[in-house]
């Protein structure tokens, strides 16, 4: 379950024109939702918060569980990025990237004691902290951090003149990610939207992560209602509140 918490986390054609995409800041917040077999629970609550001026993109993503074997796993990404404007879409260059994963006791938690700054209570892509996380876990946390640019890319990529099954792949410099691979499945509807169904996969350490993330991205708005994955252990859903 652990795993599934934090990969769920780890859960962001031509472009329109060669202007940059202007994003007011906003922040999203989802609910986080797992399923298996006929277990069907909510898990957890994330946040994303975003904004671009000229081409500078900043987003995060705080993200915790709901209690789960006397602790709460927590998240916190921060992705800050040039999208240098090109043909036929954005190249994406990282200026800054971290991703935190963190499991203090419910007590120390909803006390306020838990030193978020102490070495042995962290561990980040950055390998800075103490705490035991394995390679897995760690590997999540780098798609969640890297997944932040899609949000950007939602609002650029001009979907309409897509034809489903149509591939684009966005180049990274700078980042943990490579670059990842958006395929665009045609229109939908979810949860009262008109939607762009999407999926986008990553690489991690040259290769391909092995999960897509299938998204339902609102026509209008470009937020994505939902994000999911499917996973050996589950399928693990975002949804917008």
């Amino acid at each position: 379950m652990k795993k599934t918490i934090l990969l769920l986390f780890a859960f962001v054609a031509a472009l329109t024109g060669m202007a940059q995409v202007q994003i007011p800041y906003q922040e999203l917040l989802y609910n986080v939702h797992y399923h298996l077999g006929l277990v069907d629970v909510n898990i957890g609550h994330g946040k994303v918060t975003l904004s671009s001026q000229g081409n500078q993109f900043n987003a995060t993503l705080d993200g915790n569980t709901i209690p789960w074997e006397g602790r709460i796993f927590c998240v916190s990404d921060t992705l800050n990025a040039t999208m240098n404007a090109g043909s036929p879409y954005s190249r994406e260059v990282i200026d800054y990237e971290n991703g935190w994963y963190l499991k203090p006791k419910v007590m120390e938690y909803n006390s306020n004691g838990f030193q978020a700054s102490n070495p042995a209570n962290y561990k980040n892509i950055a390998g800075q902290g103490e705490l035991d996380a394995d390679g897995e876990t760690m590997e999540a946390v780098t798609v969640t951090a890297d997944m932040l640019g899609m949000f950007y890319y939602f609002h650029e990529i001009d979907f309409a003149s897509m034809s489903p099954g149509q591939q684009i792949t966005i180049p990274i410099d700078g980042g943990y990610a490579q670059s990842v691979t958006v395929t665009y499945n045609g229109t939908s509807n979810y949860g009262g939207y008109s939607t762009y169904a999407v999926s986008f996969e990553y690489t991690y350490q040259g290769a391909a992560t092995g999960y897509a993330v299938q998204a339902q991205v609102d026509q209008s708005s470009r937020i994505p209602v939902l994000l999911s994955a499917e996973l050996a252990i589950g399928h693990v859903e975002m949804i917008y509140q």
